[in-house]
């Protein structure tokens, strides 16, 4: 089996197709112009993920959502506030194992229980997934797309997770953004991450330069 894990932590056709490899999305195509997505892993959160839907509403800003079903089922309520925002929910495994070391049934498992628990609390079923830390193998990618799902992973990694300082965040963000980018956040983290002080100077920032947020699929899509 092959195993690519990305060291920084399909099924659906696009008008416009994105950067692939290996049946995996990184990014969108530059042809859709200075738009780029904003993506949060590993939520919902208690509290984390309500403070940043409320400055994603400040700034007027449409993210998308990589959902772990088990915590879609321990906070329905905002995983349905996310979809009534306007967000894109998405699919990031149930239990977030290391996909790659299941069967291809223990991995289906994963992926239809997580979009279970996303359906049940928004009335939506996601057809965008994540693979846990990035880490796929071909058989998680097939697995996958038999299940209706585009495997995205992203172009820029912000490593909010490691705690990493706001201003090492933000410098990261701008240094490395370009049409088209995938940017990796997350609403689950250590009480100690930065996550939040570093988009209240990330996404205003991108703004200023030209930048349109939209959604994955509508990243995908150039629209």
């Amino acid at each position: 089996m092959l195993l690519l894990l990305l060291s920084f932590s399909s099924s659906s056709v696009f008008a416009a197709a994105p950067p692939e490899k290996d049946g995996v999305i990184f990014s969108g195509t530059t042809a859709c112009g200075k738009k780029i997505a904003l993506t949060f892993d590993d939520g919902p959160h208690p509290y984390k993920t309500m403070q940043i839907l409320d400055l994603l509403d400040k700034f007027g800003v449409k993210a998308t959502f990589f959902i772990i079903g088990e915590n879609a089922e321990y906070y329905p309520e905002i995983v349905a506030e996310e979809a009534v925002r306007g967000h894109e929910l998405a699919n990031h495994s149930f239990t977030h194992p290391r996909l790659s070391k299941l069967t291809d049934a223990e991995i289906s498992a994963e992926i239809e229980r997580a979009d279970a628990a996303i359906k049940k609390a928004s009335g939506v079923t996601p057809r965008l997934f994540r693979p846990p830390e990035g880490a796929y193998s071909e058989n998680v990618v097939k697995t996958a797309a038999n299940l209706g799902k585009t495997t995205i992973i992203w172009t820029v990694d912000t490593l909010d997770w490691a705690k990493t300082a706001r201003d090492a965040i933000v410098e990261n963000v701008k240094a490395s953004v370009t049409s088209g980018s995938i940017i990796l956040f997350h609403d689950y983290t250590h009480k100690d991450a930065h996550t939040l002080e570093a988009l209240e100077v990330i996404v205003p920032y991108l703004q200023g330069e030209g930048y349109e947020f939209v959604t994955v699929s509508e990243l995908l899509k150039g629209k």
